[in-house]
């Protein structure tokens, strides 16, 4: 009965609840990076870019210059 029981569950449970998946990404939201760029020719730049929820996009914050090429 028991069994019969946790089966339910975890099918009612799995219409509910996203499944994970294999090959899941390794990121968490908040995790970021610096992007770098050389702008004009002339100055370096960077921005703090940060993984969305599904970890294959990311939002980015403004360019910042920090010197020259």
């Amino acid at each position: 009965m028991r069994d019969l029981l946790n089966t339910a569950a975890d099918r009612m449970l799995g219409m509910f609840l996203p499944k994970a998946r294999a090959g899941a990404c390794i990121c968490f939201p908040g995790e970021g990076f610096y992007q770098y760029r050389c702008y004009k020719g002339q100055e370096n730049q960077r921005r703090w870019c940060q993984y969305t929820c599904n970890c294959n996009a990311t939002n980015c914050g403004s360019w910042v210059t920090y010197g020259d090429c």
